[in-house]
């Protein structure tokens, strides 16, 4: 499959499975007229209306002395030709719209698009029709897929009809003549892609709602993680502050006034206070020992609390690669940065379309750095909005900053620094 796609699709997916439907159309509309043969062939459509004409450059046209059994064949081999390419066309336009590396130009975009169209009603293949409909229902905006379904059943029914007048007038061949009954089916082929079309759309909202609960609940948890550990280091805090304002006041008290009574008594001292003197000194420096391990303890696991994010979301496929050397940084350093990849995470289901994701955070020269790039549609020339207005302004509150572009080929890339001043050594 690598060889031959310029991708490889993800199993299950909508752009595999699309790609693989359209593979299986073109080789139906390329087998059947050549199993049914030039006697039973049915070359009612554009692509069959000019094998036809050119046929008659190269073989003689039934006649009344004449069966014209080699005009059908070649006929029959030309219109093979020509659906071959037309299929070559459509599976090719259908393979880069679909590629999810490459970043294609709306121009580019809508050629592919035209050429999808003309290849699918040219052959009157409603096989074909049926995967355009249904790549234009995931793939696209809902007012641009419906534009395109609208070009494509005008076409259809365009084509039809010209095809229908030339019948009725003797253009074409006498066994293709029962315009009526191919009006009528042509309209039933119409009912079955406007059918596809709404399955389409529907099973694409269907997944694209399950995609967006999945992000929501994986948020949840990350962020009730953050938030515990949050929580804990605001109590340890607190708890070595109390031991250092209020227990290590009281010890150091406690210990001058043994002290004092220990001078006083000189080498009369009772074994006693000097046990209680002894005492009182080691708490001291054991509370000490305690507030200072409490005050320098592992703050918010934020490695723990990404990867929570990133397993519960399906789509896009996210690689975390954290930095084994980072440490733990202070729960605003940690909240921030966080926040900025959850937001980024969203765009990327929500509006990208991306197939992957990447996210590599590091320390370097003291500070932390994060990049996140996927392979989605980019920003094109859409203006910044507020989900980038708002990570700017969190970031700037800690001397941050954030750098966004489009990729060179497709996607799009967030480029974080932050000082890491809430680390801990």
């Amino acid at each position: 499959m690598p060889a031959i796609l310029p991708f490889r699709p993800r199993p299950g997916s909508a752009a595999g499975i699309i790609l693989l439907a359209s593979l299986a159309g073109a080789a139906i509309e390329i087998l059947v007229p050549w199993y049914l043969g030039p006697g039973s062939a049915d070359l009612f459509s554009p692509a069959g209306v000019l094998a036809r004409r050119l046929a008659d450059w190269y073989a003689p046209a039934p006649s009344l002395v004449r069966a014209g059994s080699d005009h059908a064949s070649v006929a029959l081999h030309i219109f093979l030709g020509l659906v071959a390419l037309l299929c070559a066309a459509f599976v090719a336009a259908t393979a880069l719209t679909l590629q999810p590396r490459r970043r294609l130009a709306p121009g580019a975009r809508r050629g592919l698009l035209a050429l999808q169209l003309a290849s699918a009603c040219a052959i009157h293949s409603v096989v074909l029709s049926m995967v355009l409909a249904a790549m234009l229902a995931s793939h696209l905006a809902p007012r641009r897929a419906l534009a395109a379904l609208a070009a494509m059943l005008g076409l259809n029914t365009v084509s039809i009809a010209a095809l229908a007048a030339l019948a009725l007038h003797g253009g074409i061949s006498s066994s293709d003549r029962n315009a009526t009954a191919t009006v009528l089916y042509v309209l039933l082929e119409q009912l079955v892609v406007l059918l596809t079309f709404a399955l389409g759309w529907l099973a694409s909202r269907e997944r694209r709602g399950r995609q967006a609960l999945a992000a929501k609940h994986a948020e949840l948890l990350a962020t009730q993680l953050l938030l515990a550990d949050t929580i804990r280091e605001s109590e340890r805090m607190r708890i070595a502050r109390d031991l250092h304002d209020s227990t290590g006041h009281h010890l150091t008290a406690l210990k001058l006034h043994l002290d004092l009574a220990r001078r006083k008594a000189g080498e009369q001292a009772d074994a006693s206070l000097l046990t209680a003197h002894e005492l009182s000194r080691e708490l001291l420096a054991q509370v000490r020992a305690v507030v200072a391990a409490e005050r320098t303890a592992v703050g918010v696991d934020l490695r723990l609390a990404l990867e929570r994010l990133c397993a519960g979301i399906p789509q896009p496929v996210i690689t975390l690669r954290v930095d084994p050397a980072m440490h733990a940084p202070a729960p605003a350093v940690a909240h921030a940065l966080f926040c900025c990849v959850q937001e980024a995470l969203s765009n990327a289901v929500r509006h990208a379309d991306a197939a992957s994701l990447v996210i590599d955070i590091a320390m370097r020269d003291g500070q932390l750095h994060a990049l996140i790039e996927d392979d989605g549609a980019g920003r094109g020339t859409a203006q910044e909005g507020n989900g980038l207005r708002g990570m700017r302004e969190r970031l700037a509150l800690l001397g941050g900053a954030l750098h966004a572009v489009d990729l060179p080929r497709r996607g799009f890339g967030l480029r974080i620094t932050l000082p890491n001043a809430g680390a801990q050594p």
